[in-house]
């Protein structure tokens, strides 16, 4: 459990708050529960989001003929 916070709601409180922050509030799931997972695991706010941020950030298709 994430010893930082004292309940999950808490933690998604905060993991929104900085989502906004950073202009990634597109990142957060409706149902928070999604989110859960990484408190579980004792990553922070700012580790998910950043977690999701980099699985969403556009890399190109794979097929070498972009940039």
């Amino acid at each position: 459990m994430n010893s930082n916070y004292k309940s999950y709601e808490e933690w998604f409180d905060e993991f929104k708050r900085l989502a906004i922050a950073e202009d990634l509030a597109w990142l957060v799931s409706s149902e928070g529960e999604s989110h859960k997972n990484a408190f579980e695991q004792g990553d922070s706010p700012a580790e998910e989001l950043m977690t999701l941020a980099d699985m969403a950030e556009w890399r190109g298709c794979g097929c070498g003929g972009g940039s």
